[in-house]
């Protein structure tokens, strides 16, 4: 394909059925007991969701969701990588895939950079393709970087470099569906290409 380069297959969905910060500041703590992992998600212009066992569950970041008191039309969906992954266990001596929080988490040996994935991605479906555009990237709270270090009560001045290192996109990177025209089913082993 044209104006494309591939990065990979999907290698893991997953939803937050709750908000992954909990506590009060300064003592919040960053928990990934409500990740949901799945073989397939739906998005929407609205955000994400799946059905589990007849039953449909929404995404924390979902407009429907409880829990969402300010939705952020172009926080929808998040988007992660085997890579970052790989990087952030050289990092901090574990990382375990899926625990920033990522809806979609594309196998490549590639770190993506922003400048990279500014075009867009594009996920090929059986039925037709989909483009997912508007990405910018995850921010990393204290929480999570806590987290990182195993350390959840760690000092600031230990925070801030490793705070640093997983900012640029390293965490991820978040996006809008509002340019979706309806509802869009993807699955685990559906090929995501990069925009050029």
């Amino acid at each position: 394909m044209d104006n494309y380069t591939l990065l990979g297959p999907i290698r893991r969905l997953q939803l937050q059925k709750e908000t992954l910060i909990v506590g009060v500041r300064p003592d919040r703590e960053y928990r990934t007991n409500s990740l949901l992992s799945v073989d397939s998600l739906v998005l929407t212009p609205e955000g994400v969701l799946t059905n589990v066992d007849g039953g449909w569950i929404v995404d924390r970041h979902h407009t429907s969701h409880p829990g969402n008191t300010r939705p952020s039309l172009d926080r929808m969906l998040s988007v992660g990588f085997t890579a970052h992954y790989a990087a952030m266990a050289d990092h901090f001596e574990k990382a375990t895939l899926g625990d920033a929080g990522e809806n979609v988490i594309i196998e490549t040996d590639e770190i993506v950079t922003e400048d990279q994935i500014s075009a867009g991605l594009m996920i090929e479906r059986p039925g037709g393709a989909i483009e997912l555009k508007g990405a910018a990237v995850a921010s990393p709270c204290v929480p999570f970087t806590r987290y990182m270090l195993g350390d959840p009560a760690a000092d600031l001045d230990l925070v801030k470099p490793n705070r640093d290192f997983l900012r640029n996109g390293m965490r991820g990177y978040v996006m809008g569906l509002g340019h979706l025209a309806g509802a869009v089913a993807i699955e685990l082993g559906d090929m995501v290409y990069l925009k050029s």
